[in-house]
């Protein structure tokens, strides 16, 4: 699983965010959601529209879902 969608999915579930709500208010599949952010035996990554869509409803920047990596 990518480090965004890993960490988006760590961001919904902490906050309890209602993933019926995002579907039908971002026209994304409920079941590519849940398949992505709830259920940790299917693995499925995010695509970059749903990843986009689901960071623009919950009004948060993309990046921070970025995994932080040290520079040497």
């Amino acid at each position: 699983m990518s480090t965004y969608t890993k960490n988006l999915s760590e961001y919904v579930k902490k906050r309890g965010i209602n993933l019926s709500k995002v579907a039908r208010d971002t026209g994304l599949s409920y079941t590519a959601l849940y398949s992505s952010l709830m259920d940790s035996d299917r693995k499925r990554d995010l695509r970059d529209y749903e990843f986009m869509g689901v960071c623009f409803f919950l009004g948060v920047d993309p990046r921070e879902f970025a995994e932080e990596t040290a520079v040497q």
